[in-house]
């Protein structure tokens, strides 16, 4: 039987197992008969806290963003800071690939403005590019940010659909130079 914890210490260690699960098999064999089991619960015990598999999927892909970001500075300022940061982000996703494919599933999922996840994903957007555009000099800094998210999310993509024959770290390298300035790294 499962120890008993607050509720918040008991989302966290669903979320943790799941994260754990979808970090060594993949989010495709995640069910939440195969979650409850693993953390201990009956699997109505589980849904009382993620009443679907899309509402689970959107807050464990809230819990990836969290630990991503804990490693990242978003403080700094300068064009070489800008670069690391966003190298450090790429570089991210070619490390944990299984992490990198539950997020562009569960956001594809969630353009469905019924999706539970649907205003997670804009605001996510929203918030990323604002503290990118801070970080960038001229009056097209938003547009800049925009710019450069989506070439990470295109490269992203072509990355997952074909991860041995696309070298998505000297891909971004390129991109990045030409949306940044190479001289400016």
């Amino acid at each position: 039987m499962a120890t008993r914890l607050a509720p918040e210490e008991r989302r966290a260690r669903i979320l943790d197992t799941a994260m754990a699960i979808t970090d060594a098999e993949g989010h495709r064999g995640l069910t939440m008969a195969e979650l409850a089991r693993r953390c201990e619960m009956s699997t109505p015990g589980l849904l009382h806290y993620f009443p679907d598999m899309p509402t689970l999927l959107v807050a464990l892909v809230q819990r990836r963003d969290e630990r991503d970001d804990a490693g990242l500075d978003w403080g700094g300022a300068g064009p070489a800071h800008v670069r690391a940061l966003l190298d450090a982000t790429v570089a991210n996703i070619v490390a944990r690939p299984r992490a990198a494919l539950l997020f562009a599933a569960v956001e594809a999922d969630a353009l469905d403005p019924a999706h539970p996840g649907h205003l997670y994903f804009r605001e996510r957007a929203d918030r990323l590019t604002h503290g990118l555009a801070a970080m960038l000099p001229g009056p097209d800094a938003a547009g800049l940010a925009r710019r450069v998210f989506a070439a990470m999310d295109g490269l992203q993509l072509h990355y997952l659909r074909d991860p041995d024959g696309f070298d998505l770290l000297a891909e971004w390298a390129a991109t990045a130079d030409a949306l940044l300035g190479a001289g400016r790294t």
